[in-house]
Parts: structure tokens; sequence; C-alpha cells
């Protein structure tokens, strides 16, 4: 994004003033306008977007039902919405403080609300200085604290919210892999799988204690490109964080680095653009290959197949596509379970089954997809039966899910049609 004139932000206050009139000259009902609070001449960058992009949505769920036109302007100086709410202006107003101050990066939201005589409601206690806390009206007229000193607390509440939300969002993608039934062979809500070591109960465990670390993978991304190191540390930490909670068992080892490569690129793409997944290509260049005690790792070097690794360094192909299915079926995770089973060189298949286990998985992962879509779930539960019995757990494809999970609820930050 580029800087705006001090014109540019005068034709959209005005604009936005046209907007507001014509809406309660149309609907006769209150109005919530939503903007950004952020100083200087830049407006928008990734991380002011995704924290626009939050309070948008949760916005929509609040006035879920009340809301009787909203508009939305997507510009230069920033975006922002509208919203003509069946709702008295009073109670609007309540609502817009409750979400000012929830939580830190509220601070740096702008939500007015104009009641049907055309006039804006005032809070009843004034916001607070960025930089010294205090009352933001006698700091603003003073200009007591400089633009730099501004910037850096804006920046501080944008990254702080950003780390937070990318990690919820890849907990809960881990969470919900797990309980998706049936999965063939995996731990899930039905049963335990292939696996007589794990339970549901140990994957929401480990789920909750890689939390501190997609945070720490997102920090480092938004700090800077060169930072393969010190993320690769942190994924140590992570992997005893996760035996830790789990008494010794390797549950989501492959998520702990797929995961991290992408918030880590997620990140960068965040505070500088580029392509999130030649960042995490480039970001996995830069790392040292696991050690070849891992299954997958032994498998790789037997069967000569890709691995994890080989994934990360061409760009997740099989994450991406995951991604596309779940877009296509609307996030429907039951498609791209199967696209993945029918076509990943599973090296957890491979440990546990050799050629032919992984073959028979995708085989019957592709005949389900020729299939009729209300027949995926019963011929899942089969070939779920089949690879218990069989001993076979395509651990590799559930990472992929899960990655796919993660980039299907955070395509607003990287994707652009």
């Amino acid at each position: 994004m580029r800087e705006i004139t001090l014109q540019e932000v005068l034709d959209a206050r005005e604009a936005r003033a046209a907007a507001q009139r014509q809406l309660l000259d149309r609907y006769r009902h209150p109005l919530l306008c939503l903007t950004m609070n952020i100083a200087g001449p830049l407006k928008r960058w990734g991380t002011v977007d995704l924290v626009f992009r939050a309070a948008e949505t949760e916005l929509d769920r609040c006035l879920q039902g009340r809301v009787l036109k909203k508009c939305k302007t997507d510009a230069a100086t920033g975006l922002e919405c509208i919203w003509a709410c069946d709702i008295p202006a009073p109670e609007l107003k309540e609502l817009a403080i409750e979400l000012e101050t929830r939580n830190s990066v509220g601070r740096l939201y702008d939500l007015d609300v104009i009641g049907t005589d055309g006039i804006k409601l005032s809070r009843p206690t004034p916001r607070t200085c960025l930089v010294c806390g205090g009352p933001a009206t006698p700091c603003a007229r003073s200009r007591a604290h400089g633009l730099d000193a501004i910037l850096a607390a804006t920046h501080a509440l944008l990254n702080d919210f950003a780390a937070d939300y990318l990690a919820e969002t890849a907990v809960q993608a881990l969470i919900d892999e797990v309980e998706l039934a049936p999965k063939p062979g995996l731990v899930d809500r039905h049963n335990n799988g292939a696996h007589r070591d794990m339970d549901l109960g140990m994957f929401h465990r480990s789920a909750k204690a890689l939390a501190p670390y997609f945070r720490e993978a997102v920090s480092l991304g938004l700090a800077s490109d060169d930072c393969m190191p010190a993320l690769q540390q942190a994924g140590l930490r992570a992997e005893q964080a996760m035996l830790v909670a789990t008494d010794g068992i390797n549950t989501h080892k492959g998520a702990i680095y797929a995961l991290g490569l992408v918030l880590a690129a997620l990140g960068g793409v965040l505070a500088r653009d580029g392509d999130v997944f030649a960042r995490a290509a480039a970001l996995a260049a830069a790392g040292l290959p696991a050690p070849d005690t891992t299954h997958g790792a032994q498998a790789k070097a037997k069967y000569h197949a890709g691995g994890a690794r080989a994934e990360a360094l061409f760009g997740f192909p099989h994450g991406q596509m995951a991604w596309a299915v779940l877009r296509e079926h609307s996030g429907n995770p039951f498609p791209a379970l199967l696209t993945l089973l029918s076509q990943v060189e599973d090296t957890n298949l491979l440990y546990r089954g050799g050629p032919e286990g992984l073959s028979f998985v995708q085989r019957e992962a592709t005949a389900i997809l020729a299939g009729p879509p209300d027949q995926y779930i019963p011929r899942l539960k089969e070939l779920d039966d089949a690879c218990i019995a069989r001993n076979l757990s395509p651990g590799g494809s559930a990472d992929l899910l899960v990655l796919g999970l993660l980039l299907y609820r955070t395509e607003s930050i990287w994707y652009t049609a």
C-alpha cells in the first residue's frame, strides 16, 4: 500500500459523510461506522487490514438479524464499513464501546454511532493515549508524542493481535482435524484409529500446548525474513512441550514443522507482503534437515519418498491442494481429506504398511471420491475399519489437512483472486 495525501483523507471523510446521509435518509435508523485509527500517511498494511476484518466479523455476528443495510469501502485511505441497524443508538454505542475496550487492539478501532438526527453520539469517557495511557485528546492537541512513538505503539498492538489471532486459528485447525470423523486409521471422536497409545484428549492437550509456539512463529515472521534459526529452536522447544502434554507420545511433530513454517511466512506477508508459499519454501531451504531417526525419515530413505521437507521446499503443493478443495466445497473437509488420501505419498503409511499399504489407501480414497458425496461418510467408516485392521494411519495427510484448514481460514491475508 502507498502513502496517501491530506486531500485523499479529506475526500474520504466527505464520501463517508455523504454515504451516511444517504443511509439515514433511506432507512431512518441509526448507523454504526467502523474505520481504523492509524496515524501517519500510510493507512493500510497487512496487520491493519487483519484487525479491521476481525472487528468487522465480530460486529456482523453481534448485529446478525438486525442489519437493514451494510456498505463497505476498500480504498488506500482504509477499509470502512457502515451498518444501518434496527437497534437504538444508545444500545449501539454501548456495543461499540464494549468492542473498543474488550482488548488492547480495540484502541485502534474508530467506531462511530450516528443517531437518526444525524448527530454522532459521544463517548461517556475519553479514549486513552496510545503512548502514555492518559487522556488522548490533550496529548493529541499538544502533540506530546512524536509520530515515531505513536507508530511504534500502533505496530506493537497490531503485531500482538496478529500473533494471537493466527496462533488461535492454528490451534483450532488442529482440534477440528482430530475431531473430524470418520477418518481412516486416525484418532478422531469415534475411535483411536490404528493407535493404541493415543486418544482424542491427548490430541487436544497437545494442540493447546503448541499455542505459545504458534504465536512465536508468527512474531518471528513479522520481525524478519531471516528467522529460520530462531524458528527451528522454537520448534524444538515446541516438541518438548508436546511430549510433556502427551507423556512422551508424538502427536503433532509433523504439524509443528509445517504450521511453524507457514505461520512465520504469514507473519512475513502481513509485515512485508509477498507470496506465503515462496516465503515458507525459503524458510524450509534455510533450515537443517530433520534427523533420520523419525518414522517419516526412515520411510523416506527406504522408499525414496519426498516427505515433509520436500513438501515444504516446493511450497506445500498438497497443502495448497487441500485449501483449493476446501474452498471449492465451502469448507467441507471430507472432499479435501479424500483428495489428500488419494494423492499424497504419505510416509506414515509407507512406514506402517510399505508401498502396498500406501497403494491400498490411495486406491480406496480414489474410489470413494469417484462415488456420490452422500456415501463419503459410510465408505470412510469402512476404510477406517480396514486401516485399523491393517495397522495403517495416514498421519502425513492429516497434517496437510490441518494446513489446508489454516490456509482456508487465513486466505484474506495471503490470497488475491
